[in-house]
């Protein structure tokens, strides 16, 4: 299928979401230090997960928690060892999804976001981007997943940042000619360890982060 060069024409036609509670089209999101973030078009854009949407405790609200996808039930990716050997284990999620997608083999999935974190370690809240073949999301999908940027990379190697710019991501995908299924953005707290025996016990974890998309494309 084909997909949308931006948001602001068509909205969310041709994509599935995890819950309209947490992805929505935005013309302008307030990042945690109270700036307004647009898009370089000055167009719309898609926000996945809703970091505002949290209790007194800084939790997702249990509606809200209730709404969102458990990473941990699923076991099927996580947990991320990083560079360091500090691993993340996801908590719960929040995606926006485009289905029976062709990618031919000679070319990338293109895409521009702003990744904004509203908490800091050892929460972190993270975005990645998966491929599943032939459409089945019941079964892993590909491996290695995309990791596109969570609040370790903002807190300890970019300057203790709370958002990045906007960014211009593509992505190869590792696949033995054409891709076609589904590619997931996802967006999910998480919570960072530096013992591997170590799992956390509150999948809810803190604040999440999120994901501004304001273009996708296959170049």
């Amino acid at each position: 299928m084909g997909i949308p060069s931006n948001f602001n024409d068509e909205g969310l036609s041709g994509f599935h979401v995890s819950s309209p509670k947490l992805v929505a089209i935005e013309q302008q999101y307030k990042n945690a230090e109270g700036k307004y973030v647009v898009s370089p078009a000055g167009k719309c854009f898609v926000r996945i997960d809703d970091p505002r949407a949290i209790d007194s405790d800084g939790l997702r609200q249990l509606e809200i928690n209730n709404a969102a996808i458990s990473l941990v039930e699923e076991k099927n990716w996580l947990p991320r060892i990083h560079p360091d050997g500090m691993l993340t284990y996801g908590g719960k999620c929040a995606w926006l999804e485009c289905r029976n997608m062709l990618i031919p083999e000679n070319k990338c999935l293109w895409f521009r976001y702003a990744f904004l974190r509203f908490s800091s370690l050892p929460t972190n809240a993270f975005a990645a981007l998966l491929f599943f073949p032939n459409d089945d999301t019941s079964a892993a999908p590909l491996l290695p997943p995309h990791w596109i940027c969570c609040v370790k990379d903002l807190q300890q190697d970019r300057g203790n940042i709370y958002q990045t710019g906007w960014i211009e991501d593509s992505v190869k995908i590792d696949y033995n000619g054409d891709f076609k299924g589904t590619v997931r953005w996802i967006v999910s707290t998480g919570h960072s360890v530096t013992d591997q025996g170590a799992t956390p016990d509150n999948t809810r974890f803190a604040r999440p982060g999120c994901l501004l998309i304001d273009a996708i494309d296959i170049r």
